[in-house]
């Protein structure tokens, strides 16, 4: 478990009856590199591995497949709470409802990042580019992908930073 337990105190000296515990459920970094403004909202997400690991391709569509809930979202990734593990380094294929307002289906992602607390996972999918997805596929690989699967273009990241902004300004406004 890569639970850490922390201990401080109101004054931050010593220890007294105004000792806290803090039991963080996930490791957490600070991170000041962010090139997308990240949103907190908290939607069903469903995904499917399309190559793994262990080098296991599905290029149909027709590898494991799993359900998550959405922590996060930007017009770089998405970061999901799921109960079936994943490796970093697999890729996926995602598929989102943004409240009930906008429909992202077929985008693949790369797993950056899979840290387990008990029975969750925390996994971190950066949304990838389709010259980017040559740096994982074969040439043969790449060919098999079907033409309604798309990398995360400028034309996908503009529909989600315009969901984000929306999002964002009416948050604003109340």
């Amino acid at each position: 478990m890569m639970s850490k337990e922390k201990t401080r105190n109101s004054t931050g000296t010593g220890h007294n009856r105004n000792t806290i515990s803090i039991k963080a459920p996930f490791k957490i970094e600070k991170d000041e590199k962010r090139r997308f403004i990240r949103l907190e909202i908290t939607d069903p997400l469903s995904y499917s591995v399309m190559k793994d690991r262990t080098n296991s391709f599905w290029p149909q569509g027709d590898g494991p497949a799993y359900t998550g809930s959405i922590l996060n979202v930007s017009a770089g990734g998405v970061l999901i709470l799921s109960e079936a593990p994943l490796e970093e380094g697999t890729l996926v294929v995602v598929k989102m409802m943004l409240q009930g307002i906008e429909v992202i289906s077929n985008v693949i992602g790369l797993v950056k990042r899979a840290e387990s607390d008990e029975n969750e996972w925390l996994i971190g999918i950066e949304f990838i580019t389709r010259e980017k997805l040559t740096d994982y596929l074969s040439t043969a690989e790449y060919e098999l992908i079907p033409q309604d699967y798309t990398s995360f273009d400028e034309h996908l990241r503009n529909i989600l930073n315009k969901y984000i902004y929306t999002r964002k300004v009416t948050k604003e406004e109340k």
